[in-house]
């Protein structure tokens, strides 16, 4: 009687479907399965000291799980059991192998040109790790209470190199995003935000700028309430220690405030802050506040250049309005086309709804798309991954963006270059006479009618006196106005 196909298949390369999920089973013994469970919770056990050495990805964190793996494989390999056959018992390590390009597969469908595979760098040294440094454990130790002296020094051996390779692939995981992500190494960086403390209003430790002279303006009752930029806390928060009287470091923090452009434009639409100092609204923080019944009001209190900078190294010194536009709108990718090395341009850009970005937008870009962002991933808890536009990074093929103040002053750094756009540097004097082309406004932004209060206070911000407290902070002033009042700023 002729034999159907199947079965003819399997005698000849004798297999059969119950012998292997035989092999399945024996494979999937409670040790593999124990293996999975330790190298999901280990992550977490390790987590809180870790954060501390640098993250959940860093050395530390490896050398604590791994050591941890390979102390709960010596405690399960008395209770459980191992398969008979070598291959049932090491393929549970062909798990982490094997993740390896399923997960660059996958973040190559997330289409992100920077840091690829940090995310899933993270998953394999930890899950791959220790799940490796635990199924060899549990090998060692167990072939040790077996007796079997050749296949416990075998397991010894690929426990060790397992442990240096995964050793290894943590510290050049570390370094990688200690070189891209890292805040606080003083490396040349701008916009990774600021130590606000330093200029808080009637602190004893306040860095704050002060008039020259007593201001002619006092303000004791009905105190606007500010906030604003990051960039321009330094400004504002000075207005308020130099006019508010009966206020001490405490109290001033609720009329005095600093969150960042996003925020405090809600805030103001909201009804909690009075002014809000900084650039321009975005569309979105427009709409929002139309959402509410509200117009947002600009108000000029002083000049501003929105500046594009690189590394101190980079040949390139001037680029033109268009050839910036041609970068950030995906056209022009290499240095070489600008006159610099052959090199893959880095153009970082800042969050959508950040003073800057919306600059960029406006000022630079004139409606123009621009390039999808540079992209980093950032923890901010147990379990929490955000995926963020990364923030400038000082490389020799990196450019960046921000308002000339707030890279030059606030994130003074001599490894960073301002370019000059047009053949024009953006210096006080071109920003203060407008040949620089990206020359802004600093503003104070208004939703309500104002209070008397808040009309004073506007009046001297854009009076003599407050204009010269705003250049002593290091922002140009506006031309001297004749007979600036309430008509002028359409109160």
């Amino acid at each position: 009687m002729p034999l159907d196909p199947a079965t003819a298949f399997s005698r000849c390369a004798g297999w059969h479907p119950r012998k292997k999920i035989g092999m399945l089973k024996k494979i999937f013994t409670r040790y593999a399965v124990l293996g999975f469970i330790v190298s999901a919770l280990t992550p977490a056990i390790v987590y809180a000291g870790s954060s501390l050495a640098g993250g959940a990805g860093s050395t530390p964190a490896l050398a604590l799980g791994s050591l941890m793996a390979v102390l709960l494989g010596w405690i399960g390999a008395a209770a459980s059991p191992l398969p008979a056959s070598l291959f049932a018992r090491l393929c549970p390590l062909l798990l982490p192998p094997l993740l390896l390009p399923l997960a660059y597969a996958a973040k190559a469908l997330l289409d992100e040109p920077i840091l690829v595979g940090l995310f899933w760098g993270i998953i394999l040294i930890l899950l791959g790790g220790i799940y490796s440094c635990f199924c060899l454990s549990f090998l060692f130790f167990s072939e040790r209470i077996s007796r079997s002296a050749a296949k416990a020094r075998g397991a010894a051996t690929l426990l060790g190199v397992a442990l240096v390779c995964f050793g290894a692939a943590a510290w050049g995981h570390t370094t990688g995003l200690r070189d891209i992500l890292d805040r606080n190494r003083g490396e040349a960086s701008v916009g990774h935000g600021i130590d606000t403390w330093r200029y808080r209003p009637f602190s004893k430790d306040s860095e704050l700028v002060k008039p020259a002279a007593a201001p002619s303006l006092r303000i004791d009752s009905g105190y606007p309430r500010l906030d604003g930029a990051v960039a321009a806390y330094p400004v504002y928060a000075a207005y308020a220690q130099a006019l508010y009287v009966g206020l001490d470091e405490k109290t001033a923090r609720q009329f005095v405030d600093c969150t960042n452009t996003v925020e405090a434009y809600k805030r103001l639409a909201d009804g909690k802050i009075d002014i809000f100092f900084g650039a321009a609204p975005s569309a979105g923080q427009r709409a929002y506040a139309q959402s509410k019944g509200l117009s947002l009001t600009e108000i000029p209190v002083g000049k501003e250049a929105f500046v594009f900078f690189t590394h101190t190294d980079s040949p390139v010194r001037s680029l033109t309005r268009e050839q910036i536009k041609g970068v950030y709108g995906g056209r022009i990718r290499n240095w070489k086309e600008l006159g610099g090395p052959d090199e893959a341009i880095l153009a970082f850009q800042r969050p959508e709804g950040s003073g800057s970005q919306t600059a960029m937008l406006i000022e630079v870009m004139q409606g123009q798309a621009m390039a999808k962002p540079l992209r980093e991933e950032r923890s901010h808890g147990m379990g929490d991954i955000v995926l963020g536009v990364a923030a400038y990074r000082n490389r020799k093929n990196a450019l960046g963006y921000s308002f000339r103040w707030y890279a030059t002053a606030l994130f003074a750094n001599p490894d960073i270059r301002l370019l000059a756009v047009d053949g024009v540097l953006p210096t006080p004097e071109n920003i203060r006479n407008g040949t620089y082309p990206f020359t802004v406004s600093l503003l104070a932004v208004t939703a309500r009618p104002l209070s008397p209060q808040c009309k004073k206070l506007l009046d001297w911000i854009r009076g003599s006196e407050g204009q010269n407290l705003l250049e002593r902070v290091g922002y140009v002033p506006l031309r001297q106005l004749d007979g600036a009042g309430d008509d002028l700023y359409g109160y």
